[in-house]
């Protein structure tokens, strides 16, 4: 059996350690606000505290599986001729002004500035193999038929 180690582009590893940061952040504010009030307070303050560890328990799970994720080595290969998974894509949407950038990727890559597409959304599922310049079309869940334009693929 031959195992097959995925690796991340240099865009997806950065997207990863940009989203670990601020996971990080939050796990430490969230751990102020587990501190046991000292025994005092009435019941609500309890509460507030044991929500905070619930909390800081689902911070630890992501923390450690973006941290399992990052150790995937980074490609240095040119980028790709075609989206992928861990692909930056540059769109362009009919009535938009401006291009728009997204990462193919898993939701636990989104961070500040990065918006994730999801390989299984609808969007997700036309951008893989499409090439820049394609135009694309795909149906969301309202049954509309939107079109968008693949301008750049960035790694």
């Amino acid at each position: 059996m031959t195992l097959i180690v995925p690796s991340l582009s240099p865009s997806a590893h950065a997207a990863l350690l940009a989203r670990l940061a601020d996971l990080q952040v939050q796990r430490a504010q969230t751990a102020l606000e587990s501190i046991p009030p000292g025994g005092s307070g009435d019941a609500a303050d309890h509460a507030g505290n044991v929500e905070a560890l619930i909390r800081l328990g689902e911070l630890d799970a992501r923390i450690a599986a973006l941290q399992v994720q990052l150790q995937a080595p980074v490609t240095q290969a040119p980028p790709a001729q075609a989206a992928e998974i861990g692909s930056l894509v540059t769109l362009r949407f009919p009535d938009d002004d401006e291009d728009q950038q997204f990462l193919i990727g898993l939701v636990e890559q989104a961070g500040p500035g990065v918006e994730v597409i999801t390989p299984t959304s609808p969007l997700g599922e036309v951008l893989l193999g499409a090439r820049p310049g394609d135009q694309l079309t795909y149906r969301v869940a309202s049954g509309a038929t939107l079109t968008v334009t693949l301008v750049e693929i960035a790694g």
